[in-house]
């Protein structure tokens, strides 16, 4: 498989190609929401609403895994993600595609460190890394690299190809639909470029990136005349539930683990048997589970269960 790097540099030019940057983007989206979900899931007393800001991003980013799958069915493709290896291993020294993470990324509460691998995750791909000399393969430079793809090769879009339903989200029936798709997943996650002087991934809320800073900080990003600043109202961090990873038999997690490989089976199906519909109470329950796991001082799994 090839990685970012590679997509970036060589560009994206065969329709193969583009499949595979498609579900390389999946797996991309997918990897951030274990760590989110868990961050998430950790928090006790939360005086100012951060869970709510993970909740948030959680579910953008499970929109964008999702319209990655529509832009790779509407080009002839099928995602694949009802299989072991699809699933991320944590801790993870880098992102799939080959995105290297000085801070690992792994499964923890909601501590100021594991913000800080947050925003590592969803780092802009303007100044300063476009000032480095060598910088590294980004996601946005990733994401970038498909929408020129779609530009200059106007690939087939199949209008009646499979796909889930997303809100505020427009059919993938033609090339410039497909690219409002990949600019709004780029959008939300890390900005656009010139931040922070515009920071708003969306109309009503900022990127992720910055989301995460102002948790970081401590501080909202309010406008100060034309600029933005991190100097609005103090933002107190919550109190969590510490968890470890469990050595105990039997395995404490192995009902997470059932749920989330129904869940993958559930949505690859949506993907590939018409009339299938993601399977919103599984969710629930993978919540449900995780987040009594994690009040026991457990870490949730998220690997595959065998039948």
């Amino acid at each position: 498989m090839k990685t970012i790097r590679e997509y970036v540099e060589a560009r994206i030019l065969s329709p193969d190609d583009l499949k595979g940057a498609l579900q390389l983007a999946m797996r991309l989206e997918f990897a951030t929401i274990p760590p989110y979900l868990c961050a998430e899931w950790s928090v006790r007393s939360d005086p100012d609403r951060t869970a709510a800001v993970l909740r948030r991003i959680v579910v953008q980013e499970m929109y964008h895994f999702a319209l990655a799958g529509n832009l790779l069915t509407a080009v002839g493709g099928t995602p694949s993600v009802a299989h072991a290896d699809f699933l991320p291993v944590y801790p993870a020294d880098e992102l799939p595609g080959g995105i290297p993470q000085q801070l690992p990324v792994d499964l923890r509460p909601l501590v100021k460190d594991q913000i800080a691998v947050f925003m590592q995750i969803e780092y802009p791909d303007f100044p300063p890394v476009a000032r480095m000399e060598a910088p590294p393969a980004t996601i946005g430079a990733f994401y970038d690299a498909i929408i020129e793809t779609f530009r200059t090769s106007d690939p087939e879009i199949d209008p009646d190809a499979l796909a889930v339903d997303v809100p505020h989200a427009s059919p993938i029936r033609t090339v410039a639909d497909a690219i409002e798709t990949i600019e709004r997943i780029k959008s939300e996650g890390e900005g656009v470029p010139g931040s922070p002087a515009s920071p708003t991934g969306g109309a009503t809320s900022h990127a992720h990136y910055y989301l995460f800073k102002e948790l970081y900080v401590q501080k909202r990003l309010i406008k100060v005349g034309d600029a933005w600043e991190y100097s609005g109202a103090p933002i107190r961090l919550p109190e969590v539930h510490p968890f470890e990873p469990s050595t105990a038999e039997p395995d404490l997690s192995l009902e997470f683990r059932r749920t989330l490989t129904e869940l993958m089976v559930n949505l690859e199906s949506c993907w590939t048997t018409p009339g299938a519909a993601p399977d919103v109470s599984a969710m629930f329950g993978l919540k449900a589970t995780g987040q009594d796991l994690i009040r026991r001082g457990v870490r949730p799994d998220f690997t595959w269960a065998d039948a």
